[in-house]
């Protein structure tokens, strides 16, 4: 009788290690959240006048890229055909002072980061081959 209590009780706390215990495997999924879309399209400035711009999860295979000014006049368009990111980096270091706007279409969806450029002027004085004079020339 002992045996088969033993065998019944350790059967007992088999099966309840399995059915009680949280499992504990990642689990990788290709659907995305619709309340979560937005944060799919970011630009980020990497360097100085250098801007990454990311959209993940597209909802259709061809995303149209712009850049344009203030003017709406185009300075950059690509049409790609992207998988499930799109990844770019920009070198803006040669457009003038002004507003610019990224672009991005997808399909019915389109986002827009409106940015600016501003050069900053640096007066810095500096001081060479400046001798020093004697307190009583002063």
């Amino acid at each position: 009788m002992k045996n088969i209590s033993s065998k019944f009780l350790s059967l007992f706390c088999f099966l309840s290690f399995f059915f009680f215990c949280p499992v504990a495997f990642a689990q990788i999924s290709d659907q995305r959240n619709d309340a979560a879309f937005y944060s799919d399209f970011y630009v980020m400035q990497v360097r100085p006048m250098k801007f990454q711009l990311t959209y993940n999860w597209p909802a259709t295979d061809r995303v149209l890229v712009r850049i344009s000014d203030h003017n709406r006049n185009l300075l950059f368009i690509e049409k790609v055909l992207v998988y499930k990111k799109y990844e770019k980096l920009f070198d803006l270091s040669t457009f003038l002072d002004g507003q610019y706007t990224f672009e991005l279409l997808d399909g019915e969806r389109s986002f827009t980061h409106k940015f600016d450029i501003t050069t900053v002027t640096k007066r810095e004085v500096v001081a060479r081959n400046v001798g020093i004079l004697p307190a009583s020339e002063l």
